[in-house]
């Protein structure tokens, strides 16, 4: 097994264990919070699915970029929450269940639209599009899906066992998480390398913002929640938007990867100052 293989086993097993951690504190009735309640669910697949993508496919066809980068950031629109996000929309205030919830609706809602956006996305840009569904569904199972189940359900059979275990799953998971994100950065540098220029940059922070903010508005009544979905909003999965990317670009693998890992390094260090505003607001909020 050479090094490269190491390191994505790695990080795959760290998403699992911070996946895991997560469902060891959930309920099986937390995957349907937003079947109990739909308004909140229209309103988060409004956000997700239809002005994100609408404002990156708008702003990709007025604005000069590599195809293979186009595809990406399309790509990324139409993906899911990523699984690491589980904690940190909890961190944003949001309800465990609605979390839960936000991450299952908008994992199956993310199977549903991407095929059509992207299907439109081609039609507008004059390129034949097929996305790997089998591919894309085997990403969700294996990073959300079935760790989430397995943690629910030992919370289910065993709480005691639950209680304890979830603390060190998901520390472990997170350090694991870190140290294998380092390593793939810096191996993937050239590819990053690559993806920039032409004003990309520019171009994801403006989208990254926007999914902040439209998340923010569409989030409900509750501001916890709010700022779960405006966080869920900006980050999207990168294992689901490389699937899609790489069926209609497979040469430029390399060019995707790196657009995507600039993209999910920017809803990183972005997140980081929403987070703090949105934790002082909620303290305020709380003192009224």
């Amino acid at each position: 097994m050479n090094p490269a293989m190491i390191v994505k086993l790695a990080a795959l097993l760290s998403i699992v264990l911070v996946v895991i951690s997560v469902g060891l504190r959930s309920r099986p009735i937390d995957a349907l919070a937003l079947v109990r309640e739909p308004i909140l669910g229209l309103k988060a697949i409004l956000a997700m699915f239809v002005a994100v993508p609408a404002v990156v496919i708008a702003a990709t066809y007025i604005l000069p970029f590599k195809p293979p980068v186009e595809a990406a950031l399309i790509a990324l629109s139409v993906s899911p929450m990523p699984p690491m996000l589980l904690r940190k929309g909890v961190k944003a205030g949001g309800q465990a269940d609605y979390v839960i919830g936000l991450q299952v609706a908008m994992s199956v809602a993310s199977v549903i639209f991407a095929p059509i956006i992207v299907a439109i996305a081609g039609a507008i840009f004059k390129v034949d599009t097929d996305i790997n569904m089998l591919a894309m569904w085997k990403t969700l199972i294996m990073t959300v899906g079935a760790p989430l189940f397995v943690g629910i359900l030992i919370r289910r059979l065993w709480p005691n066992l639950a209680e304890r275990l979830a603390n060190p799953t998901g520390r472990i998971g997170l350090i694991m998480l870190t140290l294998a994100g380092v390593v793939i950065l810096i191996s993937s540098w050239p590819a990053v390398a690559l993806a920039l220029g032409d004003g990309v940059l520019v171009l994801i922070v403006a989208i990254v913002l926007f999914g902040l903010l439209v998340g923010h508005l569409l989030g409900g009544p509750d501001e916890g929640n709010r700022g779960a979905l405006a966080v869920a909003c900006a980050a999207r999965h990168p294992g689901v938007a490389i699937t899609i990317a790489t069926s209609t670009f497979p040469a430029q693998q390399p060019m995707i990867t790196g657009a995507v890992v600039v993209y999910l390094l920017a809803s990183i260090i972005l997140a980081i100052p929403y987070m703090r505003w949105h934790g002082r607001h909620l303290t305020d909020l709380a003192k009224v």
